[in-house]
């Protein structure tokens, strides 16, 4: 049978997509300066309001539900040649004698449609604004681009859903549970790349200081959901036992600078010192599986310098000699930041758990899949990984993994 767990798993991710999806769609209603922003599923004979999202004026509520003969969404879905652009209700053929007009009251309008994965219509993206706010073909391509990421999220959706129907079938469907998450993640990049791509053509027009800071965090929004897709995929790689070592030379040394070097631009923008300080001025070469190591130094490093505000963050790298020609590396990733909740640190290693979330909702955001996937590779390489100490000044995490010396079995040459 299919494990519950999985199917779990799956819940959890959906659920955080939505509210990923939710937050970039909100912050666009807020970049086109329209009054109401909203998303409608629509059947052969209704239509009903999913979410919206109103500024000074309520013209629409979620839940709401109307006819389709009374429906804009329809109307939508009827014109798909294109996104339908009204630039005043009152007047335009389509809208001006229809009942619903009267309900949301004279406004400018645009809406493109939302098929599911067959295709079919599921829906539309829709903005109404009584001061007639002139749509801009910027606002156009935008809505475009948000209504391709939410149709990827109803493939996933649907997905999930046939999943769950096919647990006595188990077997059939092996295979698939172990790729649909990549094939996700590469369908949902498509249109996030689109959604980051628009974000970067509105930097280059004319916009306010307000405007640009919500372009800004569509784009930092949309690289956190392609981030949490990359940990995902890591996570399921992993639960399904897939994820294998390629050993291969490699200096310890090489891996640290290499993750500072990607941190480098994040700590100077922050005003926060990040280095490394090594126990000796040699380097061995050691045979392992260096893109997992520089995973968890990513992993640690990323989240140590998100926490922290001020200060420093400092990787502190040990090299321990044994017998039998091995050497246990151990790296210690220390910070000056909030440090962690006390109750909090046995949840720290579990999957989708979020220690900060209950002190500031939505401030830090990810899937809380990190340290899993940390401690599960170091696992994988025959380590450990643990919290070190922490406080209200800062917290220090460390792993330790045992590599064996690349010159026993005569890899000298061949460094990676």
């Amino acid at each position: 049978m299919l494990k519950t767990e999985y199917i779990d798993v799956l819940s959890v991710i959906s659920g955080k997509l939505y509210a990923s999806a939710a937050h970039v769609m909100d912050t666009a209603s807020r970049l086109i300066p329209a009054n109401t922003f909203c998303i409608a599923n629509l059947d052969s004979m209704s239509t009903k309001v999913l979410k919206s999202f109103n500024r000074d004026k309520i013209m629409l509520v979620e839940g709401l539900v109307v006819d389709n003969k009374e429906s804009y969404c329809a109307l939508v879905t009827e014109h798909a040649q294109g996104p339908l652009v009204i630039d005043n209700n009152l007047t335009h053929p389509l809208t001006r004698d229809m009942d619903a007009t009267e309900f949301v009251g004279g406004c400018s309008f645009i809406g493109v449609p939302i098929r599911n994965e067959k295709g079919e219509f599921y829906g539309s993206l829709c903005s109404f604004d009584p001061g007639f706010y002139p749509y801009q073909e910027r606002d156009v391509e935008l809505l475009v681009s948000l209504s391709a990421f939410f149709t990827n999220l109803l493939e996933m959706e649907s997905a999930l859903t046939e999943l769950r129907a096919a647990e006595e079938k188990a077997e059939l469907v092996l295979e698939d549970k172990r790729n649909l998450l990549a094939v996700l993640s590469h369908e949902i990049r498509t249109p996030m790349n689109g959604v980051i791509g628009m974000a970067s053509l509105l930097q280059t027009t004319e916009l306010t200081e307000e405007q640009l800071l919500y372009v800004d965090i569509i784009e930092k929004s949309s690289n956190n959901l392609l981030s949490m897709m990359d940990q995902i995929l890591d996570y399921s790689r992993m639960e399904a036992g897939v994820m294998k070592l390629a050993l291969k030379p490699f200096h310890v040394r090489a891996a640290v600078d290499h993750v500072l070097q990607l941190f480098t631009a994040v700590a100077e923008k922050k005003g926060i010192r990040l280095r490394a300080v090594y126990d000796s001025p040699d380097s061995p070469l050691l045979l392992g599986d260096s893109p997992k190591v520089t995973q968890i130094l990513t992993n640690l490093v990323s989240n140590a310098l998100k926490f922290t505000e001020q200060g420093e963050v400092k990787l502190v790298v040990q090299h321990a000699g044994s017998q039998d020609d091995r050497v246990i590396v151990t790296v210690e990733v220390r910070d000056t930041g909030i440090g962690l909740p006390p109750e909090q640190k046995d949840c720290l290693f579990r999957s989708f758990s979020q220690i900060h979330e209950h002190r500031s909702p939505g401030r830090y955001g990810g899937a809380g899949l990190g340290l899993s996937i940390c401690r599960q590779l170091a696992k994988l390489m025959g380590g450990e990984i643990w919290l070190k100490e922490t406080s209200d000044m800062g917290c220090t995490f460390a792993f330790a993994i045992p590599f064996e010396r690349a010159e026993a079995r005569n890899f000298s040459s061949k460094i990676s």
